[in-house]
C-alpha cells in the first residue's frame, strides 16, 4: 500500500480541523499551511499500524462487519455514543475509513491469540516495506517508530498542508 503525500496531508488536515481531536492550542504559532512535526509523525505512524493490520485483516480473510465497528468505537471511546461528538468536524468518508481502520485493528488482535498477535506485529513491523517521506522522518525497523529527521527543521522543510 502507498499513501501519496496529497492523501496523507488531508488525512493531517482531518485531524488538526477537528478540536476535539487535536487541541488547537498545538497549532498555535504554526506557519500556515504547516503542522507540528510530532504530530504529523503520530499520524504517519498510525496509518503504519493500520495499512499493516488491514493487510493482516486480508490474508486472515476476515469480513468486515458493523459488530466489528461497534466494538472498535467501543474500544475508542467505551460508550459508541460518544464517537458523535469526537468526530463531528471529520468528513463522513474520513470517519467511516477510520472507524474500518479501528476496526481491522481490533478484529486482527482478537483473531490471533494474545502471544500470536505479538509476535505476528514485531515482526510486521520488523519486516514490512515501509518507506517514509524524508521530510517526516525515517521507518525504523528495529523499534518500529517512524523517527524523526536528522537536522535542524526549517519552517520551508516542516510539514505542510495541501
Amino acid at each position: 500500500m502507498k499513501v501519496s503525500n496529497d492523501d496523507f496531508l488531508a488525512e493531517v488536515g482531518e485531524w488538526t480541523g477537528n478540536p476535539v481531536a487535536v487541541d488547537p492550542a498545538t497549532l498555535t504559532g504554526q506557519s500556515p499551511g504547516t503542522y507540528p512535526l510530532e504530530l504529523v509523525r503520530q499520524l504517519l505512524q498510525q496509518r503504519i499500524d493500520f495499512a499493516l493490520h488491514n493487510a493482516k485483516f486480508a490474508e486472515l480473510g476476515l469480513i468486515l462487519d458493523d459488530t466489528m465497528r461497534t466494538q472498535a468505537l467501543t474500544v475508542l471511546f467505551g460508550d459508541p455514543t460518544f464517537a458523535e461528538e469526537a468526530f463531528s468536524a471529520f468528513s463522513e468518508g474520513f470517519t467511516a475509513q477510520f472507524i474500518d481502520d479501528v476496526a481491522r485493528q481490533v478484529a486482527v488482535s482478537d483473531t490471533l491469540a494474545e502471544a500470536d498477535y505479538s509476535a505476528w506485529r514485531t515482526e510486521a513491523y520488523a519486516t514490512a516495506d515501509i518507506e517514509v517521506n524524508p521530510r517526516y522522518g525515517s521507518w525504523d525497523s528495529a523499534t518500529g517508530q517512524v523517527a524523526p529527521p536528522e537536522g535542524p527543521i526549517s519552517p520551508a522543510s516542516a510539514p505542510s498542508g495541501p
